[in-house]
This record gives structure tokens, C-alpha cells and sequence, in this order.
């Protein structure tokens, strides 16, 4: 395993106490079946602090903006803004945080339920630390689906064998270290928050985890949609390689590959019978391998 806490710089970085304002950035694209339930959930926090909450539509071609404009009736703090230059969620947070008013940023999605005490845990945990994120919860939106699993907590480990991070529905952090970092990359196309937490603790920031700011997360709706999710996973994780292996991300084994690749090689009978549930995850890792081929070939690095 690399020692990657050689590679992070230690530089402590003082915290405000107090926060002023609290913005919550919220990327929406067509999410217009999903919204109300997040913006019911938003609307029930409790908080005796001042905050706002920037939703940002990135093109969106459904009833997104309608939905969006019917609840500002009802939340004044509720603001939207346009991201309409290109598609993206790195883009459509840049935009949105370029657009907030808060010295503290709260990320969410369009799609999850935050749970009640949500806000007030972050933004209690902001008055301590630069960079903290939430925790997962998979379960209460995926009881149908046979691809959920449960994938722990980011916040807490290595991952890929490298650092933590803070999942994008999961993240907050000052505005300081946001914009001192310069934000999202946009060249990330997929795992951008993988991308924003690694370079955010090589410059000193270090990811703290609140247990007590819960996100409701929502899976993909059918295997389809999984399968190109996982595809997109894979091949960010070359793209993290490429970015990272200088800082101390190790390249994946010729040991590990052969395993991986013989498991799958076992577990193909899956395909034919067996649980829905085995045969979802034995796609997810079919589709998780296919993208880290299809990502050496597109950024001309071997990560399998």
C-alpha cells in the first residue's frame, strides 16, 4: 500500500467559529420526478442560523425549473440559477457556488432525502472544521432495487488504496477551501468528488466525518442505468490514476487484476440463475472492470 501520508501536506488551516451564512448547492438535471421529496426534506430542517439554498439547473429538458419555481412560493431562501453553458455536475456546482452567497457550502442532490437534523449537523461541524462530510444511507430508498449494496463510509477509508473522500451528495466545506483549491474540475467528468476531496487534503484540509448528517441516497432506477454508472466509475478511476499516481495513488497489481478477472471468470454462472441480487452485483463488477478498459484506452493509461 502507498504511503500517501507522506504526500499530504500538513499545513493546518484556521476555522471561523461563527459562521455568517450557510448556502446549500444543489445541481438539478431532469430530476422533476425526485425533487419534491428533497425539497420537502430541505424545507423541514431545523437550523437557527441564516441559510439559503442555490439550485442550480444544468439544461434540464423536463419539469425540473416548474417544480423548483412552485416551491419558491413557499421557500423564500429558495433561489434558482441557470447552468446552461454545458452539462455537468462538476460545472453546475462551480456555477451554483460562484452564485451563493454563504461563506460555508452544503453539496446535495436533486435525487437523495436528506434526513431531519441534516443541516444543523454540518453546519455545526463547519464551525470546527474546513472540509467535513455526511453519512450514507442506503437502505431507505433502495428497498426494490437488487443492485444496492452497501458501500460503507468514504469518509473513513482509503480508497482505491489511496485517500479518503467526501461523496458529492455527502460533502461540505468553507468557501475558503473551495476556492483556494479552485473548486471542481470540469475536466473530471465522472468521480469529481473523488477528485475535489484528494487534492483538497494534499493541500492540508483534512476530511472530517459527521455521522449525524444523513443522506438518504437513491440508486439507479434499473440495471441499465447501473451498468452505465459503474462503466463511468471505472473509467474515472484511469483518470484519477493519471492525475494522482505522482501523489501516491498505487497502480493496480497484476496480482489484484488476476484475481478480479478469475472471480468473474467463477461467477459467470450468475448470468444464467441464481438470486437477482448476485447477478446485479456480478454486472456491477463486469461493468466497474469494462470502464477501467475503456478508460486506459481513452487516457492512454494502464489502470485495471
Amino acid at each position: 500500500m502507498a504511503r500517501t501520508d507522506m504526500n499530504v501536506n500538513e499545513t493546518a488551516h484556521p476555522c471561523p467559529r461563527r459562521r455568517q451564512l450557510v448556502s446549500v448547492i444543489m445541481p438539478v438535471y431532469n430530476a422533476a420526478t425526485t425533487l419534491a421529496p428533497q425539497l420537502d426534506a430541505l424545507n423541514s430542517q431545523v437550523f437557527d442560523g441564516d441559510w439559503e439554498i442555490v439550485a442550480v439547473d444544468n439544461r434540464s429538458t423536463d419539469d425540473s425549473v416548474a417544480v423548483i419555481r412552485q416551491y419558491q412560493q413557499q421557500m423564500p431562501h429558495l433561489r434558482l440559477v441557470g447552468a446552461e453553458e454545458k452539462q455537468g455536475r462538476a460545472y453546475a456546482c462551480n456555477v451554483g457556488a460562484r452564485a451563493a452567497k454563504g461563506d460555508v457550502f452544503l453539496f446535495c442532490d436533486a435525487d437523495d432525502v436528506v434526513a431531519p437534523g441534516w443541516l444543523a449537523a454540518l453546519a455545526r461541524a463547519l464551525e470546527q472544521h474546513e472540509f467535513v462530510a455526511g453519512t450514507i444511507d442506503v437502505e431507505a430508498l433502495n428497498q426494490s432495487k437488487a443492485w444496492r449494496h452497501h458501500p460503507g463510509n468514504f469518509a473513513t477509508r482509503r480508497n482505491l488504496f489511496f485517500l479518503p473522500f467526501a461523496c458529492g451528495a455527502l460533502m461540505a466545506l468553507s468557501r475558503e477551501a473551495f476556492e483556494r483549491v479552485g473548486g471542481f474540475s470540469e475536466r473530471a467528468s465522472f468521480c469529481e468528488d473523488i477528485e475535489l476531496s484528494w487534492r483538497l487534503q494534499l493541500q492540508g484540509y483534512v476530511l472530517h466525518p459527521v455521522p449525524d448528517a444523513v443522506v438518504q441516497y437513491r440508486y439507479r432506477e434499473t440495471l441499465q442505468a447501473m451498468w452505465k454508472q459503474n462503466v463511468r466509475y471505472g473509467a474515472a478511476h484511469v483518470y484519477l490514476y493519471k492525475q494522482f499516481a505522482s501523489y501516491g495513488m498505487p497502480r493496480s497489481s497484476l496480482r489484484g487484476v488476476y484475481y478480479k478477472y478469475r472471480g468473474l471468470v467463477i461467477e459467470l454462472p450468475y448470468l444464467l440463475g441464481g438470486e437477482e441480487s448476485r447477478r446485479a452485483h456480478f454486472l456491477r463488477k463486469v461493468a466497474l472492470c469494462w470502464g477501467r478498459l475503456c478508460g486506459s484506452l481513452r487516457y492512454r493509461t494502464v489502470y485495471l
